[in-house]
């Protein structure tokens, strides 16, 4: 109702000023090179006004269509972007379905409606290696890497293209630029640590490891036992041209991993073989007085012969702080066959025999059976027990549950510092060919 008012006021305002004007009536004349000119003063406002609202309508029109083009375009770019919006979401409903076809039909979408927005890059990606074509989302991946929104995303996109084609060293290369960007990622350094087993680079190891514990990313121990593998595995390398640099090297995995069988085997065989035999026999005492275990035995039984001393004696050395460990049983009666002492070993072995008695029980027994009676059937029955036998310590993988003979840095199944030594559990035994490191892009 105000409105009505309103525009009638406005109205009435107009006849007014028209009626005012028009009462105008004097004649106005006008000299123009000897013509004269004569007109009423109301004509002469009345054409003034229209002139001036003319030329304002010109005025607007020429407005009008020099600003048309850009709103128009504008009014594409914002219809664009809702469309491509539209896409994204799509896409990611998609993505969450597993619908594959809908993911590239949106994905060629939001290529149309959104030329350069990292989104539709991520999403063309994965539309990409969800088709295997391999080649094109390698080609996103790399443009990822100009932009620093998506810059971590296309190293490991990367990272997982060149991991499929088992190219650790370009993965190795991708891996540590995303370390670089964020090594807080969980997934990142165990994924540099896996790639380094494949290449088996072991001074990139020892280099990463003692950064990964400078940035608090891993803890002392694990820091240790990584460090000790490494240095371990360059003495194996090295053995074969630098016994001395080998010593060194298994010196130092030695002091980051004291008293761990398997190193000091080793360290001490060399040691022996570089007849240090005092050096080699405190290493091998002390390692038996806290991790008790076969495969020091022939090494400590080098020794007593490359020193002529009595092996019965050196072993009851040996064996001292733990007389009664299972291990030290099996060492003293091994010392007591060596002498032929066949009565003598075999009542060091009563304590240790049961219905399933273990491998290695059935296997000393086989020996001084053969020894005592040089009865090679009833020597052999204990070996035939060694299927039925109980389950001993060995070897086992603590990830997957796998049980090896040997000790090695990495396990069979490609675990590092994955080990122990304590008893299998059969239920947990898997099959090598299923054994897979969880490295990212490998399945």
């Amino acid at each position: 109702m105000t409105k009505f008012f309103y525009l009638l006021f406005q109205v009435l305002i107009l006849i007014i000023l028209f009626l005012w004007i028009m009462s105008f009536e004097q004649r106005v004349d006008f000299f123009w090179e000897g013509i004269i000119f004569t007109s009423k003063i109301s004509s002469i406002i009345f054409i003034s006004v229209f002139l001036i609202v003319l030329i304002l309508i010109i005025y607007r029109i020429y407005i009008f269509f020099r600003q048309s083009p850009k709103k128009i375009r504008n009014s594409m770019v914002i219809n664009n972007y809702n469309k491509g919006i539209t896409s994204i979401v799509k896409a990611i409903a998609a993505m969450s379905n597993n619908d594959d076809k809908e993911l590239i039909v949106q994905a060629n979408r939001i290529d149309n409606y959104l030329k350069d927005n990292p989104i539709s890059l991520i999403l063309k990606a994965e539309s990409a290696k969800k088709a295997k074509k391999n080649d094109i989302a390698e080609k996103y991946y790399n443009q990822m890497l100009q932009l620093s929104d998506t810059r971590i995303i296309g190293f490991r996109g990367l990272l997982e293209q060149n991991l499929k084609k088992q190219d650790f060293h370009h993965a190795l290369i991708y891996a540590e630029e995303i370390y670089k960007i964020n090594y807080k990622l969980e997934w990142i350094f165990e994924t540099i640590i896996q790639i380094i087993v494949k290449t088996q680079n072991w001074q990139k190891l020892i280099e990463i490891n003692k950064d990964a514990y400078y940035k608090k990313i891993i803890s002392k121990k694990e820091f240790q036992e990584t460090n000790s593998s490494a240095n371990y595995e360059i003495a194996i390398i090295k053995e074969s041209f630098s016994s001395q640099e080998a010593i060194n090297l298994l010196s130092i995995a030695n002091n980051d991993r004291p008293n761990y069988p398997p190193i000091v085997k080793k360290f001490s065989s060399l040691l022996i073989n570089n007849n240090e035999f005092t050096k080699a026999k405190k290493l091998i005492l002390k390692c038996w007085a806290n991790f008790p275990h076969q495969i020091l035995f022939d090494e400590y039984v080098n020794i007593s012969r490359s020193e002529n001393i009595n092996i019965i004696n050196n072993v009851s050395k040996l064996i001292k702080n733990n007389p009664n460990e299972y291990d030290s049983i099996i060492a003293m009666a091994k010392a007591h066959i060596l002498e032929k002492n066949w009565e003598r070993a075999k009542n060091l072995m009563k304590p240790l025999l049961s219905s399933k008695p273990s491998k290695t029980v059935c296997e000393v027994m086989h020996d001084i059976e053969l020894g005592m009676s040089g009865n090679a059937q009833k020597a052999n029955s204990w070996k035939n027990r060694i299927l039925m036998g109980d389950y001993e310590k060995t070897w086992v993988c603590k990830y997957t549950g796998y049980i090896q003979d040997n000790w090695s840095p990495v396990s069979e199944g490609g675990f590092l510092n994955s080990l122990e030594w304590t008893w299998p559990k059969t239920d947990k035994i898997k099959e090598k060919n299923n054994l897979i490191p969880n490295i990212i892009g490998s399945s």
